[in-house]
């Protein structure tokens, strides 16, 4: 059972995310310029004091200009230029910050117990010095490559997925699945028809899209729309509604869909038929927009779908989020394909999934998971949410191959 206490610190973190990361940059922000100061350079620190108020002013500042930066990155032109470079230099400086942090956290470490051996101060400081200086150096430049080469990056992974009830005609049959595009963020024109050709390319029987289609800025929908047209699947593609769509307007979406992709069926709490020769269902839930944070979710319409359930064959079941997959697991959906963690963008290459920055929303973050009898896929996106940065953490497309369980 959670405690009241720890679900409202996470609601207060979740809910002003963005103006928290921003007092938190100003804290980073003061912390790298001490150590370019102290360590880096060897001058006189100047003592904690002065520091200290140095990230005070520079958190307070960082909190004020936020929601004016938000306001001018959901604009056209400079001010929404300068807002982006804003952010992702905002990013980039809590990862090298963070190299920084940890820096001095093993020099106490190792420090003192190198002084407590006798080892001269002098000599601890200059090695730390030049350990460190590599260190963040190293960091630095692997979040370079992450906004630029990384974040380019596409993986085309191939999953075989034992489904019950699927019949042996159905045997290979591949669903493709491609997640948070978030159009008019980075991927517009060319580069969404590069996306395009890519997930043609893998030979799809069915295509679904789970969600976060477009980003915030409605003037990319229509252009958008027309070129995810060019979508081809031989059983046909399907998409649901991402959190992010509701920010652009869910009816907006669903109107430039309509017009410029008629071939996307839209599932909007609604359960198909795929037309194959035995009986495959899909089913989508549409994200409820507003609560992309919470962990275990219910979703009404879960259980809705749940009791048109066919008893001829499986229903996969599209979701955004990754946290419905334990209703959809206790109402017995065999597959729960999903989307919005984006595999955390930003991982440490350490186990099977790598320590991600999604794990501060869900430890669903990316790849597939088991509970019982059912399967979720967790799939990490064609796009980026915010700044335009990948590190250990590719784009996206799923082949998944059903086989009879």
């Amino acid at each position: 059972m959670r405690i009241p206490g720890l679900l409202l610190l996470r609601r207060q973190l979740f809910t002003r995310l963005v103006r928290n990361l921003a007092a938190l940059l100003g804290l980073f922000q003061a912390l790298i310029a001490h150590w370019l100061w102290s360590a880096a350079l060897a001058r006189p620190s100047g003592g904690a004091v002065v520091w200290f108020g140095a990230a005070l002013a520079l958190a307070a500042a960082n909190a004020a200009i936020v929601p004016v930066l938000q306001r001018a990155r959901r604009g056209e032109g400079r001010a929404r230029r300068l807002a982006r470079f804003y952010m992702e230099t905002g990013v980039a400086t809590m990862i090298v910050g963070l190299a920084v942090l940890a820096s001095w956290v093993l020099y106490a470490v190792f420090g003192g117990a190198a002084l407590a051996l006798g080892a001269a101060p002098a000599s601890i400081a200059a090695v730390f010095r030049v350990v460190s200086a590599l260190f963040v150096a190293a960091v630095a430049a692997q979040t370079a490559w992450g906004f630029t080469l990384g974040q380019r990056r596409v993986e085309v992974t191939t999953t075989r997925v034992p489904l019950p009830k699927l019949h042996a005609d159905l045997t290979g049959l591949r669903i493709v699945q491609i997640s948070d595009l978030h159009i008019g963020n980075r991927l517009e024109a060319d580069r969404l028809d590069a996306m395009v050709e890519r997930t043609n390319a893998t030979r799809p029987d069915v295509i679904v899209l789970t969600g976060d289609i477009f980003d915030f800025d409605p003037s990319h929908l229509d252009d958008g729309a027309r070129r995810l047209a060019r979508l081809r699947a031989r059983y046909g593609t399907y998409a649901i509604l991402g959190n992010h769509d509701h920010y652009v307007g869910a009816e907006l979406v669903v109107a430039a869909l309509a017009r410029h992709s008629p071939g996307i069926r839209l599932l909007r709490d609604e359960l198909v038929r795929l037309p194959v020769a035995e009986p495959l269902y899909l089913a989508g839930v549409e994200d409820p927009g507003g609560r992309w944070f919470e962990r275990g979710l219910h979703v009404a319409a879960i259980d809705a779908l749940a009791d048109q359930r066919p008893a001829d064959g499986p229903v996969v079941l599209l979701v955004h989020q990754p946290e419905m997959f334990h209703h959809a697991a206790r109402r017995g959906f065999p597959l729960v394909l999903a989307g919005h963690t984006h595999g955390g963008q930003i991982a440490l290459p350490i186990g099977r999934r790598g320590i991600n920055l999604a794990r501060v929303m869900t430890p669903l973050t990316r790849g597939a998971y088991q509970r019982d009898a059912s399967i979720l896929y967790v799939n990490r996106g064609l796009g980026v949410g915010g700044p335009a940065v990948r590190i250990h953490c590719n784009r996206e497309i799923a082949v998944l191959e059903l086989e009879p369980a």
